[in-house]
């Protein structure tokens, strides 16, 4: 009974910093999958990025292929750094570039937290998987 009661403790302990810890590190992106077509060469998207922290933070968005983290340089994201005030969201543009007529092109824009290394035990980020298509 001594025992028990020493470990609870310990464990909320614990619980409370990882929490946290990963609190510190959140971001929020959506929808997390969206699909569109288009008759031009370009197609863009509009994604909510979401702050849920109390304080200001500073984000990254970048585009990765649909299945690596290869870069994807045909699509642009206008604003690729945003700083969102707490407990806010905010709307970010992506065109998808180049687009020839029949393509169906699939990749993810992922959003991240910017801060130094060692600020963060936990590196957390969300992507948002996106489907552009050009009618033949």
């Amino acid at each position: 009974m001594i025992r028990r009661a020493m470990i609870r403790p310990g464990l909320g302990i614990v619980a409370a910093a990882v929490a946290s810890v990963a609190s510190a590190a959140a971001v929020g992106l959506g929808p997390l999958s969206n699909e569109g077509a288009t008759n031009t060469d370009r197609k863009g998207f509009y994604l909510t990025l979401i702050n849920p922290e109390p304080a200001v933070q500073q984000f990254r968005l970048y585009s990765v292929e649909w299945d690596s983290e290869m870069p994807v340089p045909r699509v642009r994201i206008p604003i690729d750094q945003v700083a969102l005030g707490g407990n806010s969201q905010g709307r970010v543009l992506v065109i998808d570039t180049g687009l020839a007529p029949g393509e169906v092109h699939r990749f993810r824009v992922c959003a991240e937290h910017i801060a130094p290394a060692q600020q963060e035990m936990i590196h957390a980020r969300v992507c948002s998987k996106l489907t552009a298509r050009r009618v033949a």
